[in-house]
């Protein structure tokens, strides 16, 4: 008989519902069988992306060490029941429910699972009101597991990444970057998105750094899929033109191994960009997999990268448990692998064995420590862990709440879990270096509470950068300008071209009255070097804005202005050269009659005008329209530690409509000339003629000028970034250049040249 004198009536009424509990539960159960508290362990076997399975012998290991301890669940055999949950959410519910829901033997606990993605899954059906399985992982570091809520039966003695992300912050806010990236792969992993999501807004909330690129890819789940189905859907050019050298990839390890040596044959790799990793440098010393070239191109790959784990306790200290060192626990764990490696068949070495495999040992020893803390409870009720049920939300709520006690000094170091059900671990930042050696760079020691702020420590002696100590958040950025002394010698020409057209402008003012003058009508040439010093002036603000560096709002209005003025002079002095061509072929035309339809100087100076508005009213309607998109920047992807920025401006199909002009006038130009030099032919056998002298000259200006000019101003074009042919800003000033001054001095030399010859000569013998 149990005495209940002593106790309260609601201790009278729990021992009343455990004893009816365990009779129900008891029933066709004989006392070897009770002897037994069978714990599954769910672990990544080596098929699956994690490898884990020499985790297994450090589980063992415990198990075993609590078997032989007798002063811890005496009367009872600690059993593990070792399953593959394959690192997946399908495969991890199908061996949980196959071991624990549908197997004879029912468990007490679960141990794992590895990977975050099934831990999630068999953690959400654990917790269900028919089950209240307690959970301890090892490996799952998800931070949506830190709901306990959700999942308040789920422990697990290994860091979230809630304090991954938190130590992330540290790095960055020591170092002082403002800017970042984020790749994730495996967008379907449940583990992958909560992780992004809360490393995302905890830099939000913690620092202003700003995230300047972001991509995803999947990763090969059905059977056929590779990592080639996927990894075209990452954008490298957005990772170039980004600008960024700071990197976080959040992958499953074996995509994150494959998709590091994909950037690294991109050379997207340390040096460029410093990429922190989350577990992929575990796989250092393993297979490098299918996609990477060997395990040397995965060491290259990585090497300079910067890696999360957790920090393990230092030799000297011991296991409270135990009594043994960490060196006689690593001892006992390497034995105990290669009886497992024996028995699986392997060929034992060293890179078999697995970092995790202590955090599963302590893992499998708190569950121990758990249950005996409980069983020593219930003993006070006359009952055991014997009688636990399936559901039975007493003895399971027991259990969770001596796991929160949970305090022992065990081989990964002080085992305790915070209010999350989850262990404040140190976090450790490594840096894989050649020749193949991984230096510990920095420790993150997370706050002993929430209100607290952790705390970053550095070690600058092994650090590895590539440049610069830390190196800048972004490369530095040149615009590509054109040479100085390409804009010098461009600019002397187009001054000389002004001094020329001022010279030819006094000549054309002094000597309005002289016969040459007078016969090239003196108001057609006050247009047209009105139209070079246009094109002069376009001239000048093309060197200064190729060979200077200007902020976009003043290049966006030297573009504006460049094109107006250019389009304005070219139009000018085609028109006046049109005109003058149709004057000259109506003289010859009315040969000994008084000519007709002659343009008069007044129609030049209205036809002039016309123009003029008409060009500025185009070119004031694409500006409007096109508002702020006049000028571009292009990042052009290089290899070296500076990145460099092509400005351009933004060519527009408009533009091309509106050069329809100019090509009307050349045509009718040609035909003029065509038809002037036919009637010359008929009706003048001689040179005396002097009208033909100017005919003569318009066609050697068309002739000469307009296809030099196409093909300076085409090859220009051709050379821009905006048609991907970088590095040529020095050759493209210098065409645009000649193509201004081949018109300008073309004009001069077949226009205006004959006829200030004879004022030359004039001038000369007076």
């Amino acid at each position: 008989m149990i005495r209940l004198n002593s106790v309260s009536l609601f201790d009278r009424l729990f021992i009343v519902t455990v004893l009816a509990q365990c009779a129900a539960g008891s029933r066709g159960a004989s006392a070897d069988e009770r002897d037994r508290l069978r714990v599954i362990g769910l672990f990544s076997y080596r098929e699956s992306p994690w490898n884990g399975e020499y985790v297994i012998p450090a589980a063992r290991l415990a198990t075993n060490e609590i078997n032989l301890n007798g002063s811890i669940l005496p009367g009872y055999e600690l059993e593990l029941i070792e399953a593959n949950s394959g690192c997946d959410r399908d495969i991890g519910v199908r061996k949980f429910v196959s071991n624990a829901l549908h197997s004879a033997h029912k468990p007490v606990a679960i141990l794992g699972a590895a990977c975050s993605s099934s831990t999630i899954a068999v953690a959400s059906i654990a917790g269900r009101d028919d089950i209240r399985l307690p959970q301890v992982s090892y490996g799952a570091t998800s931070h949506f597991l830190s709901l306990t809520s959700s999942f308040p039966y789920f422990f697990r003695t290994v860091y979230s990444d809630g304090t991954t992300s938190e130590a992330i912050i540290s790095l960055l806010e020591t170092f002082k970057w403002k800017r970042y990236g984020i790749l994730k792969a495996g967008f379907h992993e449940t583990w992958i998105e909560h992780t992004v999501s809360t490393l995302r807004a905890g830099i939000q909330y913690h620092s202003d750094a700003e995230e300047v690129y972001t991509g995803s890819i999947g990763q090969p789940r059905d059977e056929g899929e590779t990592f080639d189905d996927y990894v075209q859907f990452i954008d490298l050019d957005d990772i170039r033109s980004s600008g960024m050298r700071i990197g976080i990839l959040v992958a499953g390890r074996a995509v994150g191994r494959d998709l590091m040596c994909y950037l690294y044959r991109h050379n997207l790799v340390y040096p460029r960009i410093i990429w922190i990793l989350y577990d992929v440098c575990v796989l250092l010393n393993r297979s490098a997999g299918e996609y990477c070239r060997g395990n040397d191109e995965f060491q290259q790959a990585i090497e300079g990268s910067i890696c999360l784990g957790y920090k393990l306790t230092t030799t000297d200290n011991t296991i409270s448990v135990t009594g043994k060192t960490f060196d006689q626990y690593y001892e006992s764990y390497v034995e105990e692998s290669r009886k497992y490696a024996s028995e699986k068949g392997d060929n034992y070495n060293s890179s078999l064995l697995n970092d995790w495999a202590t955090l599963a040992y302590d893992s499998m020893w708190t569950l121990g420590l758990a249950l005996h803390n409980t069983e020593e409870k219930l003993s006070q009720f006359n009952s055991s862990l014997a009688n636990f049920t399936l559901g039975n939300s007493n003895i399971s709520r027991m259990i969770v709440e001596e796991l929160a006690e949970i305090s022992f000094a065990g081989a990964s170091g002080q085992v305790f879990f915070d209010e999350a059900h989850t262990r404040q671990l140190t976090i450790k930042f490594i840096q894989p270096q050649r020749p193949g050696t991984i230096n510990i760079i920095g420790l993150y020691h997370p706050p002993n509470n929430s209100s607290d702020h952790g705390s970053l420590s550095i070690n600058n002696t092994v650090l590895l950068w590539p440049v610069d100590n830390p190196p800048p958040d972004k490369f530095p950025t040149e615009t590509m300008l054109a040479q100085k002394w390409a804009g010098v010698v461009m600019l002397l020409f187009l001054v000389v071209g002004f001094v020329w057209n001022s010279f030819s402008t006094l000549i054309n003012l002094r000597c309005y009255s002289f016969y040459s003058i007078k016969a090239s009508s003196p108001v057609l040439n006050y247009i047209i070097f009105a139209g070079n010093n246009l094109l002069l002036l376009s001239g000048v603000l093309l060197v200064i804005r190729s060979i200077m560096e200007h902020d976009m709002v003043i290049f966006s209005t030297l573009c504006q202005t460049i094109q107006w003025l250019f389009d304005l002079g070219l139009l000018l002095v085609l028109n006046m050269t049109l005109l003058k061509s149709w004057r000259i072929y109506r003289i010859f035309y009315s040969f000994k009659r008084e000519p007709k339809w002659l343009v008069t100087d007044n129609s030049f100076i209205a036809t002039s005008i016309g123009w003029i508005l008409i060009n500025t009213i185009y070119h004031m309607v694409f500006t409007f329209v096109n508002k702020s998109n006049v000028a571009r920047e292009r990042l052009q992807p290089v290899e070296d530690q500076v990145r460099q920025k092509v400005v351009y401006c933004l060519p527009s199909s408009l533009i091309g409509l509106f050069y329809i002009p100019h090509f009307v006038m050349a045509v009718i130009l040609c035909l003029f000339a065509f038809l002037i030099r036919r009637v010359y032919r008929k009706h003048f056998n001689n040179a005396k003629y002097k009208l033909f002298n100017d005919a003569k000259n318009t066609a050697t200006f068309f002739y000469t000028t307009i296809p030099i000019a196409t093909i300076c101003l085409t090859l220009s074009s051709f050379l821009s970034p905006v048609n991907g042919v970088y590095n040529l800003s020095t050759v493209s000033l210098i065409l645009d250049c000649t193509a201004v001054c081949c018109i300008v001095f073309m004009c001069q030399l077949t226009l205006f040249v004959p006829k200030m010859l004879p004022v030359c000569r004039s001038m000369c013998f007076m």
